[in-house]
């Protein structure tokens, strides 16, 4: 985690892997083993980014999503799994 990126919702930047990284891990090796109800995880924050200064109209912002860490974490190693699993599934035909 880049100790220079701004902090998500939950309100964690980096710095402070040492506190939680551990009670991270642990949730998301919980979470991929279906023992752990993510459902509260799953939520995004929508955020409009303004395009120019003083934006009038709808069209003048650019919506961003913001997810948690944890839930871009546990997203991240289901699709790095599937990478490798979906060409033995799927044929190139």
């Amino acid at each position: 985690m880049d100790l220079r990126k701004a902090p998500g919702i939950d309100g964690l930047p980096g710095k402070h892997w040492q506190t939680v990284g551990e009670d991270v891990l642990k949730f998301c090796h919980e979470a991929l083993r279906d023992t752990n109800n993510i459902h509260n995880i799953n939520e995004t924050l929508l955020i409009l980014i303004p395009k120019i200064d003083n934006p009038c109209e709808m069209s003048n912002f650019r919506p961003i999503s913001l997810c948690r860490v944890i839930y871009k974490i546990i997203s991240k190693v289901l699709a790095n799994r599937l990478k490798e699993t979906l060409p033995i599934c799927i044929s190139q035909n």
